[in-house]
């Protein structure tokens, strides 16, 4: 059950909006290109299809940063929720991985394609993997800098409850 005032703190929104900075804005950026691009018929089809794929995953990561900015307050302790919302976040990022190389297999049958989606998909070729790796070290950045925050709040919870 849910303590009165508990509930996500300064260090929870802010470690969620750091790792979902930079997969938010290249999700904005997915979407764009699969909106501007929905009703091109001379394109291939699977290329639509795995820029939607990758928007997909992305889609998935950002909301699982979302899910966890609005968990509990850092409390050391994790419940189930809070292992699915990770799991499914890192089963999104391996799944990315291999989503990559169908990508670049679909990119380089694609290639005599005069085609904008071409060229998006080399784009999300290159982009996917830095965003990637943005989002794991902007998470890491923001935990070094406020975990001992996290536990000095939760020393001096716990430290309130004794009392």
């Amino acid at each position: 059950m849910a303590e009165e005032g508990s509930g996500p703190g300064a260090y929870s929104i802010c470690v969620g909006l750091c790792g979902v900075g930079p997969a938010v804005i290249w999700l904005i950026v997915l979407v764009y290109a699969l909106w501007t691009h929905h009703k091109d018929t001379g394109c291939n089809v699977s290329l639509w299809s795995w820029l939607g794929g990758c928007a997909v995953i992305f889609g998935i990561k950002v909301g699982g940063h979302l899910l966890k900015m609005v968990s509990d307050a850092p409390d050391f302790h994790t419940s189930m929720l809070e292992v699915c919302i990770g799991c499914t976040t890192f089963f999104a990022g391996c799944f990315l991985l291999g989503w990559e190389i169908y990508g670049a297999v679909l990119y380089t049958k694609a290639e005599g394609d005069i085609c904008t989606l071409t060229t998006w998909t080399l784009v999300a070729l290159i982009v996917n993997p830095i965003v990637g790796l943005m989002t794991i070290i902007t998470m890491i950045c923001a935990q070094a800098a406020l975990l001992p925050a996290a536990f000095l709040n939760t020393v001096q919870d716990s430290g309130d409850e004794e009392e």
